[in-house]
């Protein structure tokens, strides 16, 4: 289960998000423990750090990504409210940035600052998701108290994802209306 849950982080961290989140929360139903809870967390915390630092290393090199994507981003860096690597941890919470390694590659960012920003917000993020859990497990029976932990964590990443298709709705019109 956590070679999976690694494998499912390492790829949303690159590109696709595939909701790693209700994945560590079904895992963690397995198993309510803490330890449990550290080592679930401690894997998605390696996994971040890996697909993030992937595209890093393509961002980094010239020719790995084309310049005109290295444009677009800079262009986008400068519509951003925070424009240094602590919108990273925001992004933990609201997927702001596309291509995270590539756009910390391409901003010329710290990179030391900018993974200690994944891993602190990716370790809050996935220890308040548990924690939630495991207090649903207590209030309610367990098939209940599953469901309303994914449910919980589904309108949440639905409610991140609206607000970060809104920012980037907003950064191309601004766009348009500069051309």
């Amino acid at each position: 289960m956590l070679v999976g849950l690694l494998i499912v982080v390492f790829v949303d961290a690159i590109v696709i998000p595939l909701g790693p989140e209700l994945l560590a929360i079904a895992i963690f139903s397995t198993n309510m423990d803490l330890e449990w809870a550290i080592l679930i967390v401690a894997v998605v915390a390696i996994a971040q750090v890996g697909g993030t630092s992937f595209l890093y290393y393509v961002g980094k090199h010239t020719g790995l990504l084309p310049k005109y994507v290295k444009k677009m981003m800079i262009k986008y860096k400068s519509a951003l409210f925070i424009k240094d690597e602590k919108i990273v941890f925001v992004n933990c919470f609201v997927p702001v940035l596309p291509f995270l390694g590539a756009f910390m590659a391409v901003s010329k960012w710290n990179y030391r600052k900018a993974m200690s920003f994944v891993v602190l917000g990716g370790v809050i993020k996935y220890s308040l998701y548990l924690g939630l859990s495991k207090s649903f497990h207590y209030l309610f029976a367990s098939g209940i108290a599953q469901t309303v932990s994914l449910l919980t964590v589904l309108c949440l990443l639905v409610i991140s994802g609206l607000y970060a298709l809104k920012r980037r709705k907003a950064f191309a019109i601004g766009e348009a209306a500069v051309k």
